[in-house]
C-alpha cells in the first residue's frame, strides 16, 4: 500500500489519490505514525515483515521462508524437514530463464503442481517429497528424511536471462550435500514432466508462456516459536489468501481461515474477508486481515490497479465497521507490511504509514491517512514489532515491567 510520490499522479502517492472515506474517518478519530517494519532502511520480506507486525523480533525468530510457505499450504512439518518456496517458471530450450512466474499462470497451475507429486527421489536414500500448490505460480515443496540441511543455495536466481542454476551446498557437510543432490534431482525430473504436460502444450499453442520449469528458494527448517496465546493470552485468527502469510500466522498459533473468492490478487473479493472478520470477532480477541493486491499491482507498476485495491480496502473496512458487534470496544490497526513503490517494483526500506483507532486512543488531529500525514502523527516513528504491544496494552494484556 505504501509508496513514493509518483510523477503521473502529480507527485502524490496512491494513498493520497485514492478515495478512502472510511479510513479517513478513522484517521480523524485515531492516531497516526510511521512504521519501520524491520529497521530504518531495511527492505522487509513479507515473511519477516509479518513476524514483526505480530510482535516477534525477526532477527531472532525467523526460520526461513520455506517453512512459512509449506505451513501455509497445509503441509504439517516435522523436525528435520527442509522446506522451500517454489515458482512455476518459463525457460528456453537451452534452460535460460524467460519468466520467473510463467506469465503469472493461474489456469492449470494446480494440475501442473499435482503432476510433480509423482516424482521419487532416487539419488539420495530415504528422502520423500511433499508438494502442495499455493496460488497462481506458487507452490511449496518439503524434503523429508534423515540428515538433511537448509544450508543450500536457491535455484531461483531472482532474475531472467540467466541459466537455471544448480543447487549447491553452502557448508561442508554430508547433510547439505544430500539436500543439494535431492533438490537437483527434483528439478531435473520436474523439467521432464512439465515439458510434455498437456497443459503446457496447450498454452504454447495459444501463444502463452509454458510453465516448464521450477525455481526453489528460501530453504528452511522449522524451529519452535512461542504462540500469541502463550505470549498474550489471546485467541486469534487470520484471514488471508497467500500461503506465506497463512504460514506465518499458523506457526504463531493463529486460527487460519480460508475464505471463498479471495485470491491474494487485485481481483480478490475483499467483501468476503470483511464478512469473515465480522464473524470471527464474535469469539476471537484478535483478527488479522491480509490484503495482497496492492503489492501485486506495485510489482507490475500498475498505478490505477493499486489505487483500485486501496479503494476496495477502504470499502472492506467500512463493511466491517457497519456490521461488527460492540463497535465501542473495537480497536483497529491499519498499516502496510512494507513499501512497494511503483517506481521500484520491489520492496524497499521506506517507512509505512500506521493508523490506530479505538475507544481510548487519543486523537492526534490527523485529517487523512497517507505517508505524508503519518510523518506528523502522534504515534511518532515505531518498529513493526512495537505494534502488538501497543495494541495489547489497550486490551489490558500486557504485563507490568518491574515491581
Amino acid at each position: 500500500m505504501a509508496d513514493r510520490p509518483i510523477k503521473q499522479l502529480g507527485f502524490r502517492t496512491p494513498l493520497e489519490v485514492a478515495s478512502i472515506p472510511n479510513i479517513t474517518d478513522l484517521a480523524r478519530k485515531g492516531a497516526l505514525g510511521l512504521l519501520d517494519v524491520i529497521a530504518p532502511g531495511h527492505p522487509p520480506g513479507s515473511d519477516t515483515a509479518h513476524l514483526a507486525l505480530l510482535g516477534y523480533d525477526p532477527f531472532k525468530t525467523y526460520p526461513g521462508r520455506g517453512v512459512f510457505e509449506a505451513a501455509g499450504v497445509g503441509i504439517n512439518l516435522v523436525e528435520g524437514d527442509v522446506a522451500f518456496r517454489g515458482n512455476l517458471a518459463t525457460i528456453s530450450e537451452d534452460q535460460v530463464i524467460v519468466d520467473r512466474r510463467a506469465g503469472r499462470i493461474t489456469e492449470g497451475a494446480d494440475a501442473l503442481v499435482n503432476a510433480l507429486k509423482d516424482i521419487k527421489i532416487e539419488s539420495v536414500e530415504g528422502v520423500k517429497l511433499l508438494i502442495e500448490h499455493a496460488t497462481e505460480h506458487r507452490f511449496a515443496v518439503v524434503f523429508r528424511g534423515l540428515n538433511l540441511s537448509p544450508s543450500v543455495t536457491d535455484t531461483d536466481p531472482h532474475e531472467v536471462g540467466v541459466k537455471l542454476p544448480k543447487c549447491q551446498p553452502t557448508e561442508h557437510s554430508l547433510a547439505a550435500e544430500r539436500t543439494a543432490k535431492a533438490v537437483n534431482e527434483f528439478t531435473e525430473k520436474a523439467l521432464q514432466i512439465l515439458r510434455e504436460h498437456p497443459i503446457n502444450l496447450e498454452r504454447k499453442s495459444r501463444g502463452l508462456m509454458p510453465a516448464n520449469a521450477v525455481l526453489l528458494r528460501g530453504p528452511a527448517m522449522m524451529s519452535k516459536i512461542p504462540t500469541l496465546e502463550e505470549r498474550f493470552n489471546i485467541k486469534s485468527a487470520c484471514v488471508a489468501a497467500v500461503a506465506l502469510v497463512k504460514g506465518v500466522c499458523k506457526i504463531v498459533g493463529m486460527e487460519v481461515i480460508n475464505v471463498p473468492g479471495t485470491t491474494g490478487a487485485v481481483d480478490s473479493k475483499l467483501e468476503n474477508k470483511a464478512d469473515a472478520a465480522v464473524q470471527l470477532l464474535r469469539d476471537h480477541d484478535l483478527v488479522f486481515i491480509n490484503v495482497k493486491g496492492a503489492d501485486e499491482a506495485s510489482h507490475d507498476a500498475d498505478i490505477e490497479g493499486k489505487i483500485r485495491v486501496i479503494e476496495k480496502l477502504d470499502s472492506m473496512v467500512g463493511r466491517i465497521l457497519n456490521n461488527v458487534e460492540d463497535l465501542d470496544k473495537l480497536y483497529i490497526v491499519i498499516t502496510a507490511d512494507h513499501a512497494t513503490p511503483i517506481s521500484v517494483r520491489n520492496h524497499t526500506g521506506d517507512p509505512t504509514p500506521l493508523l490506530i483507532c479505538g475507544p481510548e486512543v487519543l486523537p492526534d488531529g490527523s485529517r487523512e491517512f497517507s505517508e505524508k500525514a503519518a510523518m506528523h502523527g502522534g504515534l511518532g516513528r515505531l518498529r513493526g514489532m512495537d505494534v502488538m504491544p501497543i495494541l495489547m496494552n489497550y486490551l489490558g494484556k500486557m504485563k507490568k515491567v518491574g515491581a
